[in-house]
């Protein structure tokens, strides 16, 4: 009984919220790393003309 209880509990709470917030966080990681390359290269290109 106390497994039954267990499962339901913490196992479909968990996978349903967790791709979520790494899908979150996977899009802002990217979107910075874009935003720094791109501001780098406008940097460059203005310095160098």
């Amino acid at each position: 009984m106390s497994k039954k209880h267990r499962a339901p509990s913490t196992t479909p709470h968990q996978e349903h919220v967790t791709p979520g917030l790494v899908s979150v966080a996977l899009l802002t990681g990217a979107v910075r790393h874009i935003g720094a390359v791109l501001i780098g290269l406008a940097v460059t290109w203005w310095q160098h003309d």
